[in-house]
């Protein structure tokens, strides 16, 4: 009976796998970090915002690990779903040596998608890595040529219904393992089959998902919404120019991400990143030279090489341009291409192999730092929201729990928002100074995270209508930003509190 895992490949990495992911991520799990999304920690009410942008598993998945747990849960789960995403990686490419899988165990788990979704998003975290692996799976399922190969239309279909953007990751790897038969000079035939049965499985698995998405919807009585990250806006192009646009954007944010990434040392990130293309493509050059391919194939690889960058950020043209860093996970897959040219251990590979660990421990430089940010946000929120829930509580004719509460503004646009030197603000969820950054932040964490029963207006929406309101009254804009003399006082029976404009 043949065995289901490779047990002796699959401890390697399960080893190398955890001692990376604790070290470039394990103070984050350790440590509660809750800022912005990740809030909604404190409320199961993501439920509705997940229906209406067309991720209907997400409630499911809530409900079976549960709306709240500690982050060593999402660590753990994180960690096993990674082990096995390298594992199916390792064994679509046969790639058995130690080095390359260490390199591409170091690569995939310290890269800026992960830590960004750790740092601001945990909440969604193990879920959304868990798609990264199901849609290796995917991959791994179409390869065999038998009966279970449909899977992958259920694989696929899991993905889509919880975090669509890494179908580059599936895509990707599947060029990738063309590019693999083309190189073997596999019989023609046989490869057009394969490609034709990936493009029907991931077709058929999105219609599959598109049917079942409004059947939902209409179910429960929800509309999909139209905000910036529903499947709603997916390939919104008003004509054959902003199509063309989309497609050359997508080609230039791939090197921009791939040679821009959010790191420490970004300087040394690009040129090491300019140096291993480099050498990739000389070993690339060899291997066509010793194999001697023929024409054709020569052709047919050069073709799918060029497509390669279109597919592994295909989100972005997708998304018409809406896309952030959490989303790029399949931009990573290159280096899983780029380890492969590497395999013959010449003297220039080893210089390679060297260049690739400084850029992983540019990575795990840079997940720390990101996480320390996050650590003195929390520790500046908490320092602030105790001082300001003692001059609510002084406040004359405030009643604690029963005094309706409106806050005008932000923290993040008010006096107080300092950026601190060294750390990067650029990369989506790090923009602020505060853990809360929108309006229902803010009874999240003065209720939940600091015990205290605020009444805040219109505390589930992201923004006050009631607090527009008193906004445009003349006395509310007479105050002053907190934390200055009478940034907090009573008018007609409400508390205001005013951050900023």
């Amino acid at each position: 009976m043949k065995k289901l895992f490779d047990m002796k490949l699959l401890k390697f990495i399960g080893i190398v796998t955890t001692i990376t992911m604790f070290v470039a991520h394990g103070f984050c799990y350790f440590n509660i970090l809750y800022s912005h999304d990740s809030l909604n920690i404190f409320h199961a009410g993501y439920y509705g915002d997940s229906l209406g942008i067309g991720r209907f598993l997400i409630p499911v998945w809530t409900f079976l690990r549960g709306s709240y747990y500690p982050p060593i849960i999402i660590g753990v789960l994180s960690t096993i779903f990674m082990i096995f995403t390298i594992y199916y990686i390792c064994k679509l490419f046969e790639i058995k040596d130690k080095i390359l899988i260490l390199l591409i165990t170091l690569l995939t788990c310290t890269c800026s998608t992960i830590t960004l979704l750790n740092a601001t998003y945990i909440n969604y975290a193990d879920m959304y890595i868990f798609c990264i692996l199901l849609n290796v799976i995917s991959v791994y399922l179409i390869r065999k040529n038998n009966k279970l190969s449909y899977l992958a239309i259920i694989t696929l279909l899991i993905t889509f219904a919880i975090y669509p953007a890494y179908l580059s990751v599936t895509l990707g790897l599947y060029i990738g393992m063309l590019i693999k038969d083309l190189s073997n000079d596999k019989n023609k035939k046989e490869i057009f089959k394969e490609g034709i049965k990936c493009m029907l499985i991931t077709i058929v698995s999105l219609i599959v998902y598109i049917i079942l998405n409004k059947l939902i919807l209409r179910i429960l009585n929800y509309n999909l919404s139209h905000v910036t990250n529903s499947i709603s806006n997916a390939l919104n192009y008003s004509n054959l120019g902003t199509l063309t646009l989309g497609i050359k954007q997508t080609y230039s944010k791939y090197f921009e991400y791939l040679f821009k990434p959010h790191t420490f040392h970004k300087t040394l990130y690009l040129i090491l990143n300019i140096v291993l293309i480099v050498i990739a493509i000389y070993n690339c050059i060899k291997i066509i030279k010793n194999k001697n391919l023929k024409k054709q194939n020569f052709f047919l690889i050069l073709l799918l090489c060029l497509i390669l960058p279109f597919i592994l950020n295909i989100i972005y043209f997708i998304t018409v341009g809406v896309t952030h860093e959490l989303m790029i996970f399949g931009i990573n897959i290159t280096y899983v291409f780029i380890i492969l040219l590497l395999s013959d251990k010449t003297k220039l590979n080893k210089a390679a192999y060297m260049f690739l660990m400084i850029i992983a421990f540019c990575n795990i430089v840079y997940s720390n730092q990101v996480y320390e940010k996050k650590n003195l946000e929390l520790k500046a929120t908490i320092s602030t929201m105790n001082r300001v829930i003692y001059k609510v509580e002084n406040t004359d004719g405030y009643e604690v729990g029963k005094t309706p509460v409106v806050i005008i503004g932000s923290l993040n646009n008010g006096p107080l928002a300092i950026k601190q030197p060294g750390f990067d603000y650029e990369a989506v969820g790090l923009f602020s100074s505060f853990s809360t950054t929108y309006h229902k932040n803010y009874y999240r964490f003065i209720k939940y995270y600091m015990g205290h029963p605020i009444n805040i207006v219109d505390k589930e929406d992201t923004e006050s209508k009631t607090a527009k309101e008193f906004a445009s009254k003349y006395e509310v804009q007479k105050m002053p930003f907190y934390p200055n003399e009478g940034s907090i006082k009573m008018i007609d029976d409400y508390l205001i509190i005013k951050f900023s404009n």
